[in-house]
């Protein structure tokens, strides 16, 4: 009896151990590390009380967008600073980054990031707003990721919530092309 449950204990051990060996993940794919760029605003602007407004808010979700783009696990965020006369510069050049025929992967290459991500909302109105994203890669110049997300409202929650709705989506599309 006590060779049989000596001869089950090891059975078990063994097969313990093959589903541990089993589900040990591979070797994990090195983070991107991603430039992200300002937000942008386009379109309707509306009257010209609201521009120190949209300023102080395109501040907030840009930094809004880096943290919660650093806190998912996608990207490193790498610090725009060192590229900032650059950034400055090409502003002064062309209104909008996202629109500038590759200025983007100027400032990703100065920052040596792997990839550069230019968004930007564009006001219909007051209530109708979209959030729009792309990722370029800064070797190969190509689109690596495009996406643009409806929402409402010209005011700070919504602008939050179309942020976290985007970086969530983002997790959730990444997670389904890797499994």
């Amino acid at each position: 009896m006590r060779i049989i449950i000596r001869l089950t204990l090891c059975i078990v051990a063994l097969l313990l151990s093959g589903t541990a060996v089993a589900a040990a993940p591979a070797a994990a794919a090195p983070i991107q590390r991603l430039a992200v760029l300002d937000i942008e605003l386009t379109g309707d602007l509306g009257d010209p009380q609201l521009k120190a407004e949209h300023e102080t808010r395109l501040r907030m979700a840009s930094e809004r967008l880096r943290r919660e783009l650093a806190s998912s696990g996608l990207y490193q965020i790498v610090d725009n600073a060192p590229a900032g006369a650059l950034i400055d510069e090409l502003k002064s050049q062309q209104h909008y980054l996202h629109d500038c025929n590759g200025c983007d992967l100027d400032v990703g290459k100065r920052l040596g990031a792997d990839e550069v991500l230019v968004a930007w909302v564009d006001r219909v109105s007051n209530l109708i707003l979209s959030l729009t994203y792309e990722i370029d890669n800064v070797k190969t110049g190509q689109i690596d990721d495009r996406k643009s997300y409806d929402f409402r409202g010209d005011n700070d929650a919504a602008w939050i919530h179309a942020i976290h709705f985007m970086v969530q989506d983002m997790k959730e599309r990444k997670s389904a092309h890797a499994g």
